[in-house]
Order: structure tokens, then C-alpha cells, then sequence
């Protein structure tokens, strides 16, 4: 029987995929009986309400923590991450993302007890596109720093294992794949109008690749092909985008957009850099086929040439997408795998219990 433990979880933002994945797992763990509390920083969105996405069972703290490097503010992070730990006293402390897993294990580590701690980069910081090259250095340089305060790194999807390994080399590392409640997940459905809707759903931003998910749009949107955004974000983008002719939805509830995303026939994922795609695994439990850029935590998610095509550049991208608006057979048989597979290895009960095994065997305070 798993001990009841009381779980501090740490993340640097309330939107987002990692967002999603934190709550989803603080959820469930709550669910199970352990203390579960979660400190998240509200400024990417300061309007949400958190008690739709939060379980009643599951205490949330406020954090301030900014993405970009500022002293003061990480300082003042930093030390308010300690006065958790310190109060709190928890048997696990569980840091998501790059900003809260610096400060965080900073903080743990200056307890004098570390082996309790766990690192989830999901999207590892100098992956980043839109970070310079002397930037992403950098950002590689902490990574492996860090590593040496103790606590183990869990990876998100095997090839984001692979890269810890190799560049950042920890002492401990795990694996625990992403997972979604595949329940919440809508199936598609055909309709009968013969529009083929190709799209994403999530936030606009720079990882998500507006720029060439726009120019595919502008290639190969046509009179029976229709692309959409399911969500906002960067103004500038989402007008770039409505230029190109993608219908862009603006912000929607959560389950709102499930429902939006499962509407679509084939969905591109052009991003630039993960740790493994939240969205993407929900398209896939969907039964969408799937068309997305072969890097890190895409990979993860498709079989290519069963549930969907991993392409490099924009060229090969357009391809696929041809070859799947062209054909309703193909995606209806690539939908159909890619939702089996997805149901079977996806589901958030399999992630759940992974992780209350890794927080189990790690030492407790006493």
C-alpha cells in the first residue's frame, strides 16, 4: 500500500500544457488521500479561475516567479519557495519547469535535504528557438548545475531522457511519459459538409510556430480545407494568423475547447521545441491523425506512418498534409489507431501510479 505523503508541486505558470499536466496530477494524487498542495505563479494570467481547473482537495499558494532572469525576482522566488519547504515540511517536492526547477532545487537544497526532490523540465530550456545561441548556453549551463544539487530529473518522453543524459548527465533520472484524463477527451466525429478542418488547439506563442503554421495554411487552404487555431495569445501572431486565413477562435473553457479540437480532421502540431505535447497526446486520444515537426516529445507521441507523419521543414510538412486532406480513408484509418494507441499508453491513471511509486521510494523526513 502507497504511505500517504504530503506532496508540495511547483510550477512557474498557470497557462499552458505543463499547467494542465500539474493540475491534472495534483488532482489525482488529492483524490488518493496524500496532502497535496501546489504553489503556482499567477502573472501569465492573473484572471483565471483556478477553481476550475484545481481540485478543492488540493491547497494552492501563490508564487511570483518570471520567466525572464531577474535578480530581485528570482531572489524573492527563491525565498518564498524556502518558506513553503519550511513550513510545509513535505515529504516530496515535485518542480515543474525551468524557473521553478532552478529556484526550487536551490531552495530544497538549502534545507540540507535534497533526495526528496524531483525536476520535470517538460520542454527543456535550451531547446528554446526564440532564447539566443549565447542565451541557450547559458541556459544549458544551469541545467547541468543544478543537476549536481541532488534529486532526480524526470523526463517526459524518452527522447527528452535521451537529451538529460547526454547534456545535463544527472545523478538520478526517471522516465514517466506524459498522460491526459483520455475521459474528458471528446471523439471526433465525421460530418457531412466534406470540409477537411486542419488545426492545432493551445495557446499562440513562439514554441507553437505560428509563423509556419500560417505559410501551410497560405499553401494549401482551399475551397472544401479549412485551417484553425483553437485559442489566443500573442495578438500579433493571432493577426498574422486571421492574414493568412487560419480561423482563430480566441480563448475558450477548457472542455469548450476539447470540443473545438475534436471537430477537426487532422491536426498539425508545427512546433519548434517540447517535452511532450499535451495537446497533441489529447488529439490523438481524439482520433485525429496527426502532422507535426520530428523533434523532441513529437516523436514521442506519433508512429510514424500509423498515427500521423513526422516531417523536418515546411516542405515535408505540406506533403503529408496533402496526402491526408486527399485521402478520408487514410485519416479515418490513421484516426483510428493513432485514438487505440493513444487510450492504451496515454491514460492518467498509468502516470498517476508511476509517479506515487517514484514519490514512495524516495527517503522521508522524519
Amino acid at each position: 500500500m502507497t504511505p500517504r505523503l504530503c506532496i508540495l508541486q511547483v510550477t512557474e505558470t498557470n497557462v499552458g500544457g505543463t499547467f494542465t499536466s500539474v493540475t491534472r496530477l495534483s488532482n489525482e494524487l488529492a483524490a488518493r488521500g496524500h496532502q497535496v498542495h501546489l504553489a503556482v505563479s499567477r502573472l501569465r494570467d492573473p484572471s483565471m479561475d483556478m477553481s476550475s481547473w484545481v481540485s478543492p482537495a488540493v491547497a494552492v499558494h501563490d508564487l511570483r516567479l518570471v520567466r525572464q532572469i531577474d535578480p530581485a525576482q528570482d531572489l524573492a522566488g527563491f525565498l518564498a519557495i524556502r518558506r513553503l519547504i519550511d513550513r510545509l515540511a513535505p515529504d516530496v517536492v515535485h518542480l515543474h519547469s525551468s524557473k521553478a526547477g532552478v529556484l526550487g532545487r536551490l531552495a530544497a537544497w538549502s534545507t540540507g535535504d535534497s533526495a526528496r526532490m524531483f525536476y520535470s523540465p517538460r520542454g527543456l530550456s535550451f531547446l528554446q528557438q526564440d532564447a539566443s545561441p549565447r542565451a541557450r548556453s547559458a541556459f544549458r549551463t544551469i541545467e547541468w548545475a543544478c543537476a549536481r544539487l541532488g534529486g532526480t530529473v524526470v523526463a517526459c518522453s524518452e527522447s527528452e531522457a535521451s537529451l538529460v543524459r547526454r547534456h545535463i548527465r544527472p545523478r538520478r533520472i526517471a522516465l514517466i511519459d506524459n498522460a491526459v484524463d483520455t475521459a474528458c477527451v471528446p471523439r471526433h466525429e465525421e460530418r457531412a459538409d466534406g470540409i477537411v478542418r486542419v488545426g492545432i488547439a493551445g495557446r499562440i506563442t513562439h514554441a507553437r510556430n505560428p509563423g509556419m503554421f500560417g505559410e501551410l495554411a497560405r499553401r494549401h487552404a482551399g475551397p472544401r480545407t479549412r485551417f484553425v487555431w483553437v485559442g489566443g495569445g500573442d495578438d500579433d501572431d493571432a493577426l498574422r494568423l486571421a492574414q493568412a486565413g487560419v480561423e482563430v477562435t480566441g480563448w475558450k473553457p477548457r472542455a469548450e475547447a476539447l470540443v473545438e479540437m475534436s471537430r477537426l480532421d487532422v491536426y498539425l502540431h508545427p512546433s519548434l521545441w517540447e517535452g511532450m505535447p499535451i495537446a497533441l497526446i489529447e488529439a490523438q486520444t481524439a482520433g485525429l491523425p496527426a502532422v507535426a515537426t520530428d523533434i523532441i516529445g513529437n516523436r514521442d507521441v506519433i508512429r510514424e506512418g500509423e498515427t500521423g507523419f513526422l516531417r523536418a521543414d515546411v516542405t515535408g510538412l505540406g506533403e503529408a498534409l496533402d496526402r491526408l486532406i486527399g485521402d478520408h480513408d487514410l485519416r479515418q484509418r490513421m484516426g483510428a489507431s493513432a485514438r487505440v494507441r493513444a487510450l492504451a499508453r496515454f491514460d492518467i491513471k498509468r502516470m498517476v501510479d508511476e509517479y506515487e511509486h517514484l514519490y514512495a521510494t524516495a527517503p522521508r523526513r522524519v
